[in-house]
């Protein structure tokens, strides 16, 4: 016999169509990208979200959406500003439009408090530019965004390597047993840093001809004029300071200072979910 709970389990809160639009998922990722109910998060989401293992290795968060847009079947294959937007939208479905963030002035250092708009952050999320491409020599180069799953591996394989670049000086070795170590593991992050580019193309082509093997890819790139990397590697950059999300202007609240100053979001998921208002970074001057 159900129970009269029932009628009060969670319903969805709002309906989202993927800025991307599902152009590059199966099935077996997202069933699909149009009127997709987003459900506020439940007591458990909020608790994942504030396990640091579980937010370092991205756990938390593929669990969070799968929680809250069960339409999403395996969130580590959705690309980065479709995350961001669904993200957007879970923070909706549980807090509400708007977020509290404070900031603190460039110039006087006050404290000041502002609310954030997150349904015009959809909006201008949903406007991002999907695909990019360049030529260089007859060669067009066509880019995509990656995924979660690749995002967050380069995220933690960057952060690890880091890690042990600080501390060679403190391993028990010789000097020149410290160089070798040291020079391999800068290789290492160059190696890192060569792989995250290229992962972004999808395929170069030549008139009729295309090549979207990745292993191939790759060994042309690496063995040509430096001139093909720096490009590519010239192009993500601006393809990703593109999908950023936008910059608010905010005035200071001290009567004697009034200094306008530009602030970010802050997309630190174990903030942004963990807590009902939020402490902004990246300031611009």
């Amino acid at each position: 016999m159900s129970s009269f709970l029932e009628k009060h389990k969670r319903q969805p809160k709002l309906f989202i169509d993927l800025p991307t639009q599902g152009k590059f998922y199966d099935a077996s990722v997202c069933e699909k990208a149009e009127s997709l109910p987003v459900f506020g998060m439940t007591a458990m989401d909020e608790m994942l979200l504030r396990t640091p293992d579980a937010l370092f290795s991205g756990e938390a968060t593929a669990q969070v959406i799968k929680s809250c847009i069960p339409d999403i079947k395996d969130p580590w294959g959705l690309v980065g500003y479709d995350i961001d937007y669904v993200l957007l939208s879970i923070r909706i479905a549980t807090y509400g439009e708007t977020i509290p963030i404070s900031t603190k002035c460039t110039k006087c250092d006050s404290e000041n408090e502002a609310d954030i708009n997150l349904q015009n952050l959809l909006k201008l999320v949903n406007e991002f530019e999907i695909k990019q491409s360049f030529e260089i020599r007859d060669l067009e180069f066509h880019l995509i965004p990656i995924t979660y799953r690749k995002t967050t591996d380069f995220s933690i394989q960057s952060y690890t390597l880091q890690k042990q670049i600080a501390s060679v000086d403190q391993l028990p070795l010789t000097d020149s047993e410290r160089d070798v170590k040291l020079n391999d593991l800068l290789h290492a992050s160059a190696n890192l840093n060569i792989q995250v580019a290229l992962s972004h193309i999808s395929e170069i082509v030549d008139g009729e001809d295309k090549e979207a093997d990745p292993e191939v890819i790759k060994e042309w790139v690496s063995q040509n004029d430096v001139e093909f990397y720096n490009k590519i590697k010239e192009t993500i950059m601006n393809m990703t300071e593109s999908w950023k999300l936008p910059t608010f202007d905010v005035t200071c609240s001290n009567e004697e200072c009034k200094h306008r100053y530009k602030t970010q979001l802050d997309m630190d998921y174990s903030n942004f979910f963990g807590a009902r208002s939020l402490r902004s970074r990246n300031l611009v001057s």
